[in-house]
């Protein structure tokens, strides 16, 4: 082997191990100092638990109503995710299979949207809900997620349907699919790698999301779990012990998508990342 490879070699595991560090460290401490008394944190917070308890789970179970709140968190990130697939797929799918003046206006403008953060327009979108009339209404939220998921989405789904060989749309549009059928039954299954990567960085982003949920969803039986979270940290009763157990049940549905969609979610991230 060349000293370069070996060099190289080096420097990727060293980079891979400092990136672990940085990412498990926090989770380890957080799951950690979940099973202890809030004295045993204060003494420190890298000692193994001295006396295990189950009881910060308890109360942060109860005091975050975690039943309400998963509920919650689950409609908002299940229907958004299943839009924003079914929204970006077909229109990238059409804007990539009909070039025309027409469609690279329409592309250019939801590229538009990638460029325009959230916190630059909350005011006005605030407003706009409220003449809307979706405040407090899971609808509004839903919405609200698909239109800032859209612009991305789409830009992957049709770099990924550009590099799709024609002739097999041809072939089937000859034996006589519809254009529906064409793309539900055979662009689809195609562009999985792509749809992949979009669940699983969507997913991600609205069970975190917290600014926009906050402004939208005000009553407190419609509260998600990091607005939940939030409402915990500002009560007068904090305790550190319940709101690291609190963080890690907020992180527990999340690490259980990722586990049960391992490798789907890795293989789609690499293929949808050339794709697009």
């Amino acid at each position: 082997m060349k000293k370069s490879q070996r060099v190289n070699i080096f420097f990727s595991l060293l980079f891979i191990m400092v990136s672990c560090f940085v990412v498990l460290i926090p989770l380890y401490f957080t799951v950690l100092n979940a099973f202890k008394p809030n004295a045993e944190i204060t003494e420190s917070i890298a000692a193994l638990p001295k006396n295990p308890t189950l009881q910060n789970f308890m109360t942060a179970w109860k005091r975050l109503d975690y039943p309400k709140v998963l509920g919650n968190t689950l409609i908002i990130t299940i229907f958004s995710a299943l839009g924003t697939v079914i929204l970006s797929g077909m229109t990238g799918y059409w804007l990539a299979r009909h070039r025309n003046w027409f469609t690279k206006l329409c592309f250019g403008l939801i590229l538009c949207g990638m460029c325009v953060p959230f916190q630059c327009i909350m005011i006005t979108f605030a407003k706009m809900i409220g003449v809307l009339n979706m405040g407090n209404h899971f609808l509004g939220v839903i919405i609200s997620n698909w239109t800032f998921s859209l612009p991305m989405s789409i830009f992957l789904v049709t770099g990924a349907v550009k590099v799709l060989p024609l002739e097999i749309e041809e072939s089937a549009i000859i034996d006589g699919c519809s254009a529906f059928t064409l793309y539900w039954r055979i662009v689809f299954p195609l562009t999985k790698g792509t749809t992949f990567t979009i669940v699983s960085l969507e997913v991600l982003k609205y069970w975190n999301n917290y600014l926009m949920t906050q402004f939208i969803l005000t009553k407190p039986q419609k509260r998600t779990i990091q607005i939940a979270m939030m409402s915990l940290f500002n009560e007068a009763l904090f305790s550190w012990d319940v709101a690291v157990a609190a963080v890690t049940l907020s992180i527990l549905p999340l690490f259980i998508f990722f586990i049960a969609a391992q490798k789907q979610v890795l293989s789609s991230v690499t293929v949808g990342a050339v794709k697009g």
